[in-house]
């Protein structure tokens, strides 16, 4: 059978996730008086470049399934079902993965149109 698509935790849960794992939040404060929350951007931006990493590296692995299941299904060895439900749940994945890019396109092109 083929394996469920495992869910994509939301942004807000990540960042959660990097702050209790640095210790504090943004602004926190240390025991020498300095602010915790310097470093926290950058941790910011590694979650959600992890988060976005291991987006395209679930697509890259459902389409390889897909592809390793068509082949399968062409030389006999495969369900042709399996394969076709894999080629569908890829085909998905792969419109998805367009849709937010586009939708990151477009909200920059917004950003960048903003008056300063």
């Amino acid at each position: 059978m083929i394996p469920a698509i495992p869910s994509i935790p939301s942004i807000g849960a990540q960042q959660a996730l990097g702050a209790a794992q640095s210790g504090g939040g943004v602004g926190t404060a240390t025991a020498s008086g300095g602010a915790a929350g310097v470093g926290a951007t950058s941790e910011n931006a590694n979650s959600f470049q992890n988060l976005l990493g291991r987006a395209i590296d679930s697509l890259n692995g459902v389409t390889s399934n897909a592809t390793s299941l068509s082949l399968g299904a062409a030389a006999g060895t495969a369900s042709a079902v399996d394969a076709t439900v894999a080629t569908t749940e890829a085909e998905l994945a792969t419109q998805l993965a367009s849709a937010v890019a586009s939708k990151a396109v477009t909200s920059l092109n917004a950003i960048m149109n903003m008056p300063v």
